[in-house]
Parts: C-alpha cells; sequence; structure tokens
C-alpha cells in the first residue's frame, strides 16, 4: 500500500514545539512548504482527497498547538515572502513574509506608516488575519484587500470592508480560508532617519516591557474596551503577575503574557488563561477573547473555559478540534454553502509581474466563473459553461491601434502585441488553449500542442474555427468570453474521488509590454513568457 505523498516541498512526523514560539506541540504527521498560489491550490485539494485534517501557521508567533500529535497536513507560508512595489505607495506582500522584512522595505524605499511593524513577531498573513495593530497602528489602514485560498481551491480578493471588522476582528477568523497575499497602500513618505528613529523607537518599547524573555505568544487576551483599561492591567489589579500553572506563569512584567518557563504544556497554558478569564469575569464582570490561537486536539473543558471554538471529536466527545481549516466532514459542508452558480474560481486584480515594480497598469481585475455544475455541463456541452471577464479603470491600457485591423468578427492575430487580457487553458505535457480579448472587442483563440507550438491548421487562426463554442462579451467596462464545455471539457483533468481539474491562468500585457499576472508565479522567467503550463493553476470544478 502506497503512502500519501504532498505535492510540494514537506517534512514529516514533525515536532511542533519546535515550530511555535511557545516550544509547546506535539508532532505533525506532516508539515508542508508551498512556494506559490499554484502550489498551495494543489496541496489543499491534494489533501481533501486524503481526508486529512489541514491546520495553517504562519511564524508560530500567536499559536499553541494542542500536546497531541496532529494526524494531519500543517501548512506554512514561510517559502511564500515575496514582497514587490506596485505603486509609489503601495507593495504587494506574500503572506509568509515577516513583519518585519515588511518594515525594513518600507525603510528601504522611504516609505512612511509601517514603523509599527518593526520586530512585531508573525508573517503578514496572520498580521491580517487577526487585524493586528500596537504602537497606534493597525494593518486594516494600510490594507488595499486580500488574496484568499478556499479549503476547495478557489483564489478570491477580498476588500478591506469585507476583512475588517473592528478592533481585532476580521471576517477570516470566522471563515475556513488561506491569506495568500496582501496589498498594502500607505500614506506618504519620509526620510530614512525619521523611518529608523521611530522603528528603534519600538524595539526599546518591547525590550523594555520584556516581551522577549520567555517563550510566548505575547498578549493572551484582547483587551476589552468596554473595561475601560488594557488586560494587562486588569490582570495585574487581579495579583496574576507571577501565577502558574505547571510549567506556565504569568510574566512579573506584562499580566497579559503567558510565559513558558519550564516545560509548560498546551493544557498548562489553557488552565491558567482559563483561571484568569474567570477571574475577569467574576471580579469586572466582562466576557475576554483569547487572542492566541489554538491548533489542534484539546480536552473541551480547557477550549470551553478559555471561550474557544472547536468541533467535537467524533470519536471522544471530550475532546475537541480547534484551529481547523478543513478536515473530514468539512467539504461537504463548505458544499452545501456554496453549491449555487454561478461559482466564482478565481477573482481579483492583476498583480504585475515579480521582479518588475510599478510597470502594470493597477486596478486590473479578472474573473472566471463556473455557470453550471461539471454533471450537467457534461450533458449540456453546447451551452456556455465557463465565463471569463476583465475589467479596467483605464481601458485605454489594452487599446493601442494596430496597423492591420481584425477580421470583420474583431478575431485578430498577435493581439498582444496591443495589449489585451489573455486566458491560458489546459497544460501540463498536453494541449492547451491561448485566449486573448481586449475592451474594444477583439479577441483571439489559438490551440498549442506544447509551449509556443501551435497546432496544424492554425498558423493562421480563424475565428471560424471557434464558431458556437465561443462567445465575446464586451460592454460597460467589461470584456471577455463564455466558453461551452464541449470546448473546454478535453482539458479537465480527473481529479481522485470523482470531479474534474481546470488548470488555468490569467494574465495580461498593456499596451506598452508591461506583464501582468493572477495567479502570480514563484521565481517567473525573465523575459515573461507566459507559455509556462507547468505553473498554471489548478482548481476544482463542482
Amino acid at each position: 500500500m502506497s503512502h500519501p505523498t504532498p505535492p510540494c516541498r514537506y517534512e514529516a512526523d514533525v515536532p511542533l514545539h519546535s515550530r511555535a514560539y511557545y516550544g509547546i506541540g506535539g508532532r505533525a504527521r506532516f508539515m508542508v512548504f508551498p512556494s506559490s498560489p499554484a502550489e498551495c491550490a494543489d496541496l489543499v485539494r491534494w489533501n481533501r482527497g486524503e481526508g486529512l485534517r489541514l491546520a495553517v501557521q504562519g511564524s508560530g508567533s500567536n499559536t499553541l498547538f494542542a500536546d497531541d500529535d496532529f494526524q494531519g497536513t500543517v501548512l506554512s507560508l514561510e517559502g511564500m515572502q515575496r514582497i514587490w512595489r506596485t505603486g509609489p505607495l503601495e507593495l504587494f506582500v506574500e503572506a509568509g513574509a515577516e513583519n518585519t522584512a515588511v518594515a525594513q522595505e518600507l525603510l528601504r524605499l522611504g516609505i512612511s506608516g509601517g514603523e509599527w511593524l518593526y520586530r512585531l513577531p508573525g508573517r503578514i498573513g496572520g498580521t491580517v488575519r487577526m487585524n493586528a495593530r500596537c504602537f497606534g497602528g493597525e494593518i486594516s489602514a494600510v490594507t488595499a484587500g486580500v488574496f484568499v485560498l478556499s479549503p476547495s481551491g478557489t483564489l478570491t480578493f477580498l476588500q478591506p470592508e469585507e476583512v475588517f471588522h473592528g478592533y481585532k476582528e476580521t471576517s477570516l477568523m470566522h471563515i475556513p480560508g488561506i491569506v495568500l497575499g496582501v496589498l498594502l497602500r500607505f500614506g506618504g513618505f519620509g526620510t530614512p532617519e525619521e523611518i529608523e528613529a521611530r522603528m528603534q523607537g519600538h524595539l526599546g518599547e518591547r525590550l523594555q516591557k520584556h516581551h522577549f524573555d520567555f517563550p510566548s505568544c505575547g498578549s493572551v487576551f484582547r483587551n476589552n474596551y468596554d473595561a475601560g483599561r488594557p488586560c494587562g492591567r486588569i490582570f495585574e489589579e487581579l495579583g496574576f503577575k507571577g501565577a502558574s500553572e505547571g510549567g506556565a506563569a504569568v510574566s512579573p512584567h506584562h499580566a497579559n503574557f503567558i510565559f513558558n518557563e519550564k516545560d509548560a504544556t498546551a493544557a498548562d497554558v489553557l488552565r491558567l488563561a482559563g483561571r484568569m478569564r474567570a477571574a475577569a469575569l467574576e471580579h469586572e464582570g466582562i466576557q475576554l477573547q483569547l487572542e492566541l490561537e489554538c491548533i489542534g486536539r484539546f480536552p473541551v473543558e480547557l477550549l470551553q473555559r478559555c471561550g474557544v471554538a472547536f468541533d467535537v471529536d467524533r470519536d471522544d466527545s471530550g475532546y475537541g478540534w480547534s484551529g481547523i481549516l478543513d478536515g473530514p466532514g468539512m467539504a461537504e459542508a463548505e458544499g452545501a454553502r456554496s453549491g449555487s452558480f454561478p461559482r466564482v474560481l478565481l477573482r481579483g486584480p492583476l498583480t504585475g509581474y515579480p521582479g518588475r515594480e510599478m510597470a502594470f497598469p493597477s486596478g486590473i481585475e479578472v474573473r472566471l466563473e463556473q455557470l453550471m455544475p461539471l454533471a450537467h455541463a457534461a450533458i449540456a456541452c453546447d451551452r456556455p459553461f465557463i465565463r471569463w471577464s476583465t475589467s479596467s479603470p483605464l481601458p485605454e491600457g489594452f487599446m493601442a491601434t494596430p496597423e492591420n485591423g481584425p477580421d470583420a468578427d474583431g478575431f485578430m492575430d498577435r493581439l498582444w502585441e496591443y495589449g489585451a487580457s489573455e486566458l491560458f487553458i489546459g497544460g501540463g505535457n498536453g494541449p492547451y488553449l491561448e485566449f486573448e480579448a481586449s475592451p474594444s472587442g477583439q479577441w483571439l483563440a489559438i490551440r498549442f500542442e506544447g509551449p509556443r507550438r501551435r497546432t496544424p491548421g492554425q498558423e493562421r487562426p480563424s475565428g471560424e474555427h471557434w464558431r458556437d463554442r465561443v462567445v465575446v462579451e464586451f460592454g460597460d467596462g467589461h470584456f471577455g468570453m463564455t466558453f461551452t464545455y464541449g470546448l473546454l471539457g478535453p482539458f479537465i483533468e480527473p481529479e481522485k474521488g470523482g470531479g474534474g481539474v481546470l488548470p488555468f491562468q490569467c494574465c495580461a500585457s498593456s499596451c506598452e509590454g508591461s506583464p501582468g499576472l493572477l495567479p502570480w508565479w514563484n521565481e517567473a522567467p525573465d523575459p515573461p513568457d507566459f507559455h509556462r503550463p507547468e505553473r498554471f493553476f489548478r482548481v476544482m470544478l463542482d
């Protein structure tokens, strides 16, 4: 019997205590390290097919792993740390980038407004997920959008108002999804000396508060502003400084910190946190929420004392699972919630091309939708099945005038030379399709047998070949195409357990020749080359 093998770099039987600031935790069956959105999508699809539980870890700076072993997959984003500039005051940051690395890049660019991120433990994905704040800064104030991967492998771009809901509260804390990238937008520039001085000032304050004396995850509870003062002050007044439970102890310098002083267990930390929470309710009348992220299988009694959400273990009702993104039974629940059509497979702005800063126009968004269930489409194979559309606030970015105009139906070879939105479908080691469209209704479709090898007979392509299988749509700032299952069916890969997977890639070339991508690539080739089927994104079709 073969053993399951994750489809990206991984380690097996990983001691989780070595991966978390607390130094606590059992062992994980797998820890995986995807390096791109495509690898992340392949991983979550593989994990669901294997029926394993899935959890996501940032840097471990806010994570308490359970003492029990984790018989599933822990996804680490440390392989996705790229940062590039997309505008004068705008950065695109992959979720695995350390907060300090973001602050240092802003310092290098002379951009002010992110100094508070310096030496803030954690990665930017986790910072966004919990709407972290400190020293007067808050991540929601500088976030222009968030790319989120669902457990089923769809990728969507969420606007700030869809994510942030107040103090240390986001929608991402309540829906299953993995933050893959963040668009950050700042308010102005500063001198390197001013920015550096503020960064060092924040570091000095952290050291003064003894944040790094012992293994910990910083603040254990979120502040409750109804109390009129921070949690640390409340716990100090209640006499918790120095209080202990097993190897866990409250910091003598900051009463909202629990340290791992001497081989503490997760149970020690939660027992102590539960005592603190109960005392705050009894003496102050306030209900506190744990800021700490619990991941794994814990005794239900401890989770309830700390107010942690959980799913009861199917085999032992005395235990509950917390911090689980996907697992047995969760796919069915997600399907029940998202079984309507059209179903969005991809939505978001083209991010530009890694290594070419500020070259691609901002605000150009693409969208890919499944219009009907796969089983229905296979029967009604001549009906629209997939819709691809592009919207642009600056359509002139695609509207250079060609020397030789298009055919009567708008079909035009080599449209990319004048600026076009592009969609590739298929790939691997086999054939694939390329589609292009412009805001003025010009379009192109070509079949390739391999990278840049046109199918015989399409050296001089014609729109007639695609009649009734491709419908061009444009108007009201949107342009694109719909495709029938009869056209795309041969490019849908069969999936383990049924269903199918659609390989695709959205990209664009502006009239000035600058390239854009979505999803973005790891180590993108230079000069730019979109004909790289091995890099295409794969999404599960319902």
